[in-house]
């Protein structure tokens, strides 16, 4: 008995939303002053209670904490413009910078209402992300997905084709085997605005005092493939 064939190609393609694993704030730390000790001196105390602040929550025994850093302090100085080309007194400037990664968010909102109010220190941004080994299981499981979806499409094809089975030729990655579906994606949220929502509760004193109460967008992990298959169709003539 020979066959009939037909050669098909197709994409496929899948998404998926977690939520993420870990958070990365960012902090900077910028003072000006008449003289460089003046400076140096609002910069290193913000240091000082940044460093107290995450090192309670690092000796604590289930630590929010993954890791931490804080860079060295750095200095320079300026002077102002003046439009008549007069010499301004100099404005001497230190800055430094720390990350804390929290691996618990419920011990995060409390860490920003804490640092948000030390002198100095200002919050940059969150980065919302799946650690690696994490990042890795979803993205397998998403690719997965969209071989799936490639050969259910191919599937499709051949029952309206008349064809009573199929095999695989080639699984590929996006571009291939000539097609133009967009490659593997790893969408994490934005990060220059913290999502969030705030939240009240009430201080001893009965004044009502916000409290920060943290919502990340999730992540979304999307994956697109290509396939190339081979449908049969028996020939009994």
């Amino acid at each position: 008995m020979t066959g009939r064939t037909v050669t098909i190609t197709v994409s496929g393609s899948a998404q998926r939303h977690y939520s993420p694993n870990r958070c990365t704030v960012h902090l900077g730390l910028h003072a000006d002053g008449s003289d460089r000790q003046a400076a140096a001196d609002q910069v290193t105390a913000a240091a000082v209670k940044i460093t107290e602040a995450v090192t309670a929550l690092v000796e604590l025994p289930r630590s929010p904490v993954a890791r931490w850093s804080l860079d060295q302090i750095r200095h320079n100085r300026s002077r102002p413009y003046h439009r008549e080309g007069k010499k301004r007194p100099w404005i001497y400037r230190s800055s430094a910078s720390a990350t804390v990664t929290f691996k618990d968010f419920a011990a995060l909102g409390p860490f920003l209402d804490e640092v948000s109010d030390v002198e100095a220190v200002s919050v940059g941004h969150l980065h919302w992300r799946l650690t690696r080994k994490v990042e890795a299981k979803k993205t397998a499981h998403v690719r997965d997905l969209a071989v799936q979806d490639a050969l259910a499409k191919a599937q499709g094809y051949t029952q309206g084709l008349g064809y009573s089975e199929f095999h695989a030729i080639a699984i590929a990655d996006p571009g291939m085997l000539g097609l133009s579906t967009g490659g593997q994606q790893y969408l994490q949220p934005d990060g220059g605005v913290p999502a969030m929502a705030r939240r009240m509760s009430a201080s001893p004193a009965g004044d009502e005092v916000p409290m920060i109460e943290l919502k990340p967008d999730r992540i979304t992990v999307s994956a697109n493939v290509e396939a190339r298959l081979e449908a049969v169709r028996p020939d009994n003539s």
